[in-house]
């Protein structure tokens, strides 16, 4: 008898961890609550507190209901009016229909998730053949980059731009996360692509990716970015559309400065200042410099404290590591922030671009 026992007990625990039971207590507890409460209306502050239970619980339970599809919500309502029947009545029969009914919707709603997994799943990657696979080759930096979204797929968008000797990195990061930002990165880069081959100059790009997107872009979303323009002789243009600042390390002075050139993020009501704050700033790089472009998902990645990671121990990294390969800062960077991080998941895509200067002449 305890074979079976043990086989059944096995079956159903051999690939259960403690960290799964943490998270579905910590975080998806939690999730499953702000999505059925964002339904909820508030409570009447003028009745007592069990009374106010009481309606939270039965709002609550209206949240869950017209979350499933009308034909499914009918079935639960069955399956629970069947199992109070049996409890009253003491009737099993009626309490395990009730149960057997349960069981069966739990099943389509699995089926419905997994499905949506799949299409998820089918969405990264596409979404990760459209994202640069290469750092490019530059005969006066090396380049190395590095994107890691939060979900399955992201809204941090990174792409490089060869033109007539010239290079056009693009960092950028749609405001949310999933497929909605995910589909408008998509057009980032489309839309990219054509300015790029009408326009040379560096404002005349994002200035005109702002005219069209400023009517496309839903209320609740917006896009910040940063472009950096390398020319064939190494210096360097750079254009800061609200995105966080760039930092650069400076090697002669082992000193790192933000440059955080004026600028406005894409989508937000401007009233015409867009256009007349944008700033192109010029950066004379010398060899052994870094400069590092990232989006917001670093410096505010949080681990199981709360804390963010911040920009000071962004510094640190590339100051600590000033003499390696970018391939190797990279390397060291996505370490410290997996181990600041620890088992907390990530709140938001983490993505960055490194550039340093080389003489390759030498």
């Amino acid at each position: 008898m305890a074979n079976p026992i043990k086989r059944l007990f096995d079956l159903y625990t051999s690939d259960l961890s403690f960290d799964e039971i943490q998270r579905l207590i910590k975080k998806e507890s939690a999730e499953v609550y702000q999505f059925f409460a964002a339904d909820i209306p508030k409570p009447d502050q003028t009745r007592n507190k069990f009374v106010r239970f009481i309606i939270f619980l039965r709002n609550l339970f209206n949240a869950f209901l017209m979350k499933l599809t009308p034909a499914r919500r009918i079935f639960y309502l069955v399956a629970v009016f069947f199992f109070i029947v049996g409890y009253i009545q003491v009737n099993n029969f009626y309490m395990f229909f009730g149960f057997v009914i349960v069981n069966v919707l739990l099943a389509f709603e699995v089926a419905d998730k997994l499905a949506t997994k799949n299409e998820l799943d089918l969405a990264r990657k596409i979404q990760n053949t459209l994202l640069p696979q290469e750092s490019p080759k530059n005969k006066n930096y090396s380049i190395s980059f590095s994107y890691e979204s939060a979900r399955e797929v992201g809204g941090d968008y990174i792409d490089f731009f060869a033109k007539n000797g010239n290079e056009l990195i693009v960092i950028g990061d749609i405001s949310g996360k999933g497929i909605a930002a995910a589909l408008y990165m998509v057009r980032v880069q489309a839309i990219l692509n054509l300015l790029t081959d009408t326009f040379d100059d560096l404002k005349e790009v994002v200035v005109n990716l702002k005219k069209y997107f400023s009517t496309k872009l839903s209320r609740e979303f917006f896009l910040t970015l940063t472009a950096v323009k390398i020319f064939d002789d190494g210096k360097i243009n750079m254009i800061r559309a609200g995105h966080p600042p760039i930092l650069y390390f400076k090697k002669s002075s082992n000193e790192i400065c933000e440059i955080n050139s004026k600028g406005m993020g894409i989508g937000f009501n401007d009233k015409g200042l867009f256009e007349k704050t944008l700033e192109v700033s010029e950066i004379e790089v010398e060899t052994g410099d870094i400069l590092l472009l990232y989006t917001d998902g670093i410096t505010e990645a949080m681990n199981e404290a709360k804390m963010q990671y911040g920009i000071d121990r962004m510094k640190k990294v590339i100051q600590n590591n000033s003499e390696k390969t970018v391939e190797e800062i990279k390397d060291k960077l996505n370490r410290s922030i997996k181990a600041f991080v620890g088992q907390a998941d990530p709140n938001d895509d983490i993505t960055f671009i490194l550039l340093k200067k080389e003489n390759y002449s030498s």
